[in-house]
């Protein structure tokens, strides 16, 4: 079984110095991951016909068996399948399946001794899931390994792990050890993927910590690669677009807004026309979408799911009304990759509250989220963009 230098790194790391927490953060399609999996399944092999208990934790059960569980299969050669207690068995030992992503899911861990861990996506779990497990892995020699994609250097992944890396228990064995994963660091990946995943990865805070791996507070504009210069356009000219669709965000003392979007046969998107007005009801927004029906058909309408009753009257209106997906990070980062890679463009004369936003639209530095100040137009163009690329985004397994 081959491993990259840094695997190796790491795998010499395990043999040699023996961490008891053992951290790899860092770029996306870094394999982390997957050297994570080994150490862990070489680890339950120790303790081969004890029946003792692990413990394996991800965001979610579907991530978990995404990115953990899938691939265990495929090194010991036979089909996983979980028990009533979400468990299974290896070696002659039990392995727990967690959900950790909820501030209650620390819960799930209590009531028991677990000799190791293996905790997937760490700045996705919530942090009192990831302390319970880590006091639960009480029996002698119990080793937890964590692998994550860095987030903002306040997480407390980084600051209560990451940042001690080194630290030492009193019996001189070393207690944490952390490694850092860049891109280039997986040798095994065709250059030209490489090549363009650096290009469509959004300036700024995706660079930095997707394909660099680091651990950096998102600053500034959000939406960086935006060029008023190429983005923006005059005309629909000589443009066969394939279908329309539309977001929609709710207001009345901020903007309500509705946008609607086109594809086109080459794969590229374009903001046709923005509404967006305060202090307006229902019944008007309802009178706008008619409005646009007439013009583009029966389309699509991707709405913030935060008013379930304003979709309700839509849908009696023979409005073909969808609850948007809202993932605010990974929306974002849908958008931003459009811009970078000039595949989404704007009607610049059919646009006005949207040529504010783009460059008043701003990272909040404290909590590395956006500031929720000129994001009408924005909220809109995200959930239209993001929900309707999903499927795509799973049948390619693009990011």
């Amino acid at each position: 079984m081959e491993l990259t230098p840094k695997q190796i790194e790491v795998v010499e790391s395990v043999r040699t110095e023996n961490p008891k927490i053992l951290i790899l953060s860092g770029a996306k399609r870094a394999g982390k991951t997957y050297v994570a999996i080994l150490l862990y399944l070489g680890h339950i092999a120790t303790y081969e016909g004890q029946g003792l208990s692990f413990v394996i934790g991800g965001a979610t059960y579907s991530s978990i068996w995404r990115n953990i569980l899938n691939d265990i299969e495929n090194i010991i050669g036979r089909e996983i399948k979980l028990d009533k207690t979400n468990a299974f068995e290896i070696f002659g030992n039990k392995i727990y399946v967690f959900d950790g992503s909820k501030s209650d899911s620390w819960k799930k861990a209590r009531g028991f001794t677990a000799a190791g861990a293996l905790l997937n996506e760490g700045t996705a779990l919530h942090d009192n899931f990831v302390k319970e497990v880590i006091s639960r892995c009480s029996y002698k020699g119990a080793k937890i390994i964590i692998d994550t994609n860095p987030e903002n250097p306040a997480h407390p992944v980084k600051e209560d792990y990451i940042d001690k890396d080194g630290q030492r228990l009193e019996s001189g064995r070393l207690n944490i050890r952390a490694f850092h994963f860049t891109l280039y660091d997986n040798v095994f990946l065709d250059p030209e993927y490489v090549e363009s995943i650096v290009a469509s990865t959004p300036s700024g805070m995706f660079t930095d910590r997707d394909i660099k791996g680091q651990w950096v507070a998102a600053e500034g504009v959000i939406y960086k690669d935006f060029d008023k210069n190429k983005h923006y356009i005059a005309s629909m000219e000589g443009i066969n677009f394939i279908r329309y669709f539309a977001g929609v965000d709710w207001g009345y003392e901020h903007h309500g807004s509705i946008v609607v979007i086109g594809e086109d046969d080459k794969g590229c998107y374009y903001l046709l026309e923005e509404h967006a007005h305060q202090h307006q009801e229902i019944d008007f927004w309802v009178d706008v979408v008619k409005e646009i029906q007439s013009r583009y058909g029966n389309i699509f309408f991707y709405c913030d799911s935060a008013r379930p009753e304003h979709i309700q009257r839509f849908r009696r209106e023979r409005i073909r009304a969808v609850n948007a997906d809202k993932a605010v990070i990974a929306g974002i980062e849908e958008v931003a990759r459009l811009f970078k890679t000039d595949k989404l463009k704007v009607v610049k004369n059919n646009v006005k509250r949207f040529d504010k936003e783009i460059f008043l639209y701003v990272w909040n530095e404290v909590t590395g989220e956006p500031v929720k100040q000129w994001d009408d137009v924005l909220d809109s163009l995200r959930y239209a963009i993001y929900t309707q690329l999903k499927p795509q985004r799973r049948r390619t397994g693009s990011r």
